[in-house]
């Protein structure tokens, strides 16, 4: 479970230092609040490492300073909204589920503005959430060893929780997880 938990992925980090680093000159202003929210995004990825699961309420606070640092990067190529019950608030998910999901989807699909992404979390059935993306696949081939999807579905595995469902329709891809009661 613990090397389950360090799987985060060292271009984010590249990616947003290069993002930084442009920012500093044409936004100091946006720089600042980018390093603010990266800082909270590393902050929690340590602090994850601590526990086996997580509210919803924590995760999707963590999420905001994550596509808040993808808004930055990608501008207008990437929509995302987030639709779920008060009552999901309070429980529980694997640590950085939802930030893998929509990593894979920013890394398997064009991001631009004229073919904006749009990734939704929301409440798909009852006492699951889902993470859908539109495909708009990459034209180069995209290196890729299935670990993102692999290690959530371990950890679901590992906390004897239902399996993850996947849906890879030919417009969209959909990840269905189970929501954990405390």
């Amino acid at each position: 479970f613990e090397s389950l938990k360090n799987q985060v992925s060292p271009h984010f980090l590249f990616n947003s230092l290069n993002t930084l680093s442009s920012l500093i000159e044409e936004n100091p202003e946006t720089a600042i609040r980018f390093v603010n929210q990266l800082s909270k995004v590393y902050r929690y990825l340590l602090q994850s490492n601590e526990k086996e699961l997580t509210t919803i309420k924590e995760e999707l606070e963590f999420l905001d300073a994550y596509i808040f640092l993808l808004k930055t990067r990608f501008g207008e190529g990437l929509n995302m909204t987030k639709v779920l019950p008060d009552e999901y608030l309070s429980t529980l998910i694997p640590p950085l589920t939802l930030q893998i999901l929509i990593e894979n989807a920013v890394k398997h699909n064009i991001v631009s503005a004229s073919n904006p992404l749009t990734i939704e979390v929301n409440s798909c059935k009852e006492e699951h959430i889902c993470v859908v993306n539109n495909k708009q696949k990459k034209t180069i081939n995209v290196a890729s060893n299935g670990l993102g999807l692999a290690n959530i579905a371990a950890k679901y595995k590992l906390l004897n929780k239902p399996a993850i469902n996947i849906g890879d329709g030919a417009t969209e891809f959909i990840v269905s997880l189970t929501i954990i009661k405390n």
